[in-house]
């Protein structure tokens, strides 16, 4: 069931990598914390009926509880780094970095899963970090202290591929200990109540739209909820959580769709060190899944 395992993966990159690329447009319009409540929400709704399909989830235990809680959490903080990170920068500079969260998931893997890996895997996870600094470097700007050193949106990208390594990973989990509808439901509602909660203490604008902004969202949402739904399904068919390394990394993989749709239809232009680092960053993320699989 490995090879399920593949195609549900390529389905999660080609879902969430498109819905990244859409959420450009989104968060200039209505603001990244709107845009972040409301796209858990909408995904939400879309992927419980589906989830429902995959068996009666048995009742969870306090533990149970612990990790779902996480999971809302850490999905919610993910996805609000992500959209800040969206709205401030370049999608074929930010994507890349969002999308390295295989190499934090296989961390985790490695020292909580107690995962073994071998000698290819840490070269490959040495590509990656080299892209991430390559693509958050202004190489032009070294020289000169009034340079702005960091690109923008990036801390905000590093921060979210964390999360995202928490999340996936604690849902991957979740799916097979637990069952298959609370995971979804937290990584989703559970999540859209996390921020909405908070945006009411922050004083966050959660005020509805409607328009080409809710057009657009409908389409994230529905994209959100396929992604997700791949990735459990990936877990449906092989209840282990040693696929996790193979799914996790094939969503990485969603920065071929951001990028190529953002160099595409923005007409985005990088530096040269940028377009190494986001070649590096490809590469060095399909060498990871060759040597994970």
């Amino acid at each position: 069931m490995v090879s399920v395992a593949v195609v549900l993966g390529l389905v999660l990159a080609f879902c969430f990598g498109t819905s990244d690329y859409l959420s450009k447009g989104l968060t200039g319009k209505v603001g990244f914390y709107r845009t972040t409540v409301y796209t858990l929400a909408v995904s939400g709704a879309f992927a419980i009926g589906p989830a429902l399909l995959l068996g009666i989830p048995k009742q969870p235990s306090y533990a149970d509880g612990a990790l779902l809680a996480l999971i809302a959490v850490a999905t919610f903080i993910s996805f609000l780094f992500m959209y800040r990170g969206y709205q401030k920068g370049h999608l074929s500079i930010v994507s890349p970095t969002v999308n390295s969260f295989p190499i934090f998931s296989v961390l985790i893997a490695v020292f909580i899963l107690k995962v073994s890996l071998s000698l290819n895997v840490l070269l490959a996870l040495t590509g990656v970090i080299l892209g991430i600094l390559l693509v958050s470097t202004n190489v032009s700007s070294l020289g000169s202290s009034k340079g702005r050193r960091l690109t923008p949106g990036v801390p905000k990208a590093i921060l979210a591929a964390f999360f995202f390594a928490v999340t996936f990973t604690s849902l991957g989990y979740a799916d097979v200990t637990v069952g298959y509808l609370f995971p979804v439901v937290a990584a989703r509602l559970g999540a859209a109540s996390v921020g909405a909660l908070a945006g009411i203490a922050l004083k966050q604008n959660l005020k509805p739209f409607g328009g080409g902004a809710l057009h657009r969202l409908l389409v994230m949402g529905a994209l959100e909820a396929c992604g997700i739904l791949a990735f459990t399904l990936a877990l449906f068919y092989t209840p282990t959580v040693a696929i996790l390394p193979i799914t996790t990394t094939l969503g990485g993989m969603g920065v071929v769709f951001t990028v190529g749709l953002a160099l595409i239809f923005l007409k985005e232009r990088v530096e040269p060190s940028y377009a190494v680092g986001v070649g590096v960053l490809i590469v060095s993320v399909a060498t990871l899944l060759y040597f994970t699989a």
